[in-house]
């Protein structure tokens, strides 16, 4: 089967500051390598994906970039986080409501509506100090967010006329890490909650590479759906290929993704492990 090719797609999934540094570390290493993944056709992302598709659609030079991550903690703010323990709760909560997706994702928007987390003003500015421009970019950029009330995920574009840094900080919303975004009637959570990556919305793309710092998370049945996304694009006639951690990238990101000590050797990580992926991105790339 032909795909309706609209031509390149970049999917940057989510993992926190560390996942953020790691997915710069490997596009840049890609890029010295002479496959700029920044020319995407379209760009997708998801929480920390978010912020990495916002930078390059914005234009920000990715040895700027990977520089900025390099440079310790910067102007990020530590959260306490462990992914495994969310996962574990996530496979919890799916079970106690009978593998009902949109009513475990309704219930992940209550906690996240009634935690106490830093200020939507605190949020707003740290995410507007990552990106470099308040308006959004020109290129084809969808971020993914999910309504914390309804449970369904929603992809922001320059089309739906929203807030360029409610948008971004909203899909990166991490429940009980960071505040909802209030965007019309509604407040919205970390797109991760919908999928770690949101590949499958790059269907109708010929070619499609996807960077996953968090895995395939197999065992989070509310967002571990990576491999299926995958299959679906294949199936379809794209070209796809995914960029997972590799053991040494898995160990750098670490469990608490929101620990901005580790963006440098994360970053390092993804540098490194761009060379030993680079053969397998050009044949999808090129």
């Amino acid at each position: 089967m032909q795909p309706a090719n609209k031509g390149r797609c970049l999917v940057l999934g989510c993992g926190g500051v560390t996942g953020l540094a790691w997915e710069i570390g490997v596009l840049a290493g890609l890029a010295s390598q002479g496959i700029d993944l920044a020319t995407a056709d379209g760009l997708i992302g998801c929480s920390a994906g978010s912020v990495a598709g916002a930078q390059l659609a914005l234009g920000v030079p990715l040895m700027q970039l990977l520089a900025a991550q390099q440079d310790g903690a910067g102007a990020e703010q530590y959260r306490p986080y462990s992914q495994q323990a969310a996962d574990d709760k996530n496979r919890q909560l799916y079970d106690k409501v009978g593998a009902d997706l949109k009513q475990a994702r309704q219930r992940i928007g209550a906690y996240a509506l009634r935690s106490v987390t830093p200020t939507l003003a605190e949020r707003r500015a740290i995410v507007a100090a990552r990106l470099g421009g308040s308006d959004w970019p020109g290129r084809s950029l969808h971020v993914v967010a999910v309504d914390a009330h309804t449970g369904e995920g929603r992809s922001f574009s320059a089309a739906d006329e929203v807030d360029f840094i409610d948008a971004i900080a909203a899909s990166c919303a991490v429940p009980g890490a960071w505040p909802a975004v209030p965007i019309g009637q509604s407040a919205y959570i970390d797109g991760g909650i919908r999928s770690m990556t949101n590949a499958d919305l790059a269907a109708g793309y010929g070619q499609v590479v996807v960077l996953a710092p968090l895995g395939y998370r197999d065992g989070n049945p509310i967002s571990g759906h990576l491999r299926r996304e995958l299959q679906a694009l294949g199936e379809a006639g794209g070209r796809v290929h995914a960029v997972l951690p590799d053991a040494a990238s898995v160990q750098a990101i670490g469990d608490n993704v929101l620990d901005p000590a580790r963006r440098a050797e994360s970053a390092r990580a993804g540098l490194r492990q761009a060379s030993a992926i680079a053969q397998a991105v050009r044949e999808v790339w090129r």
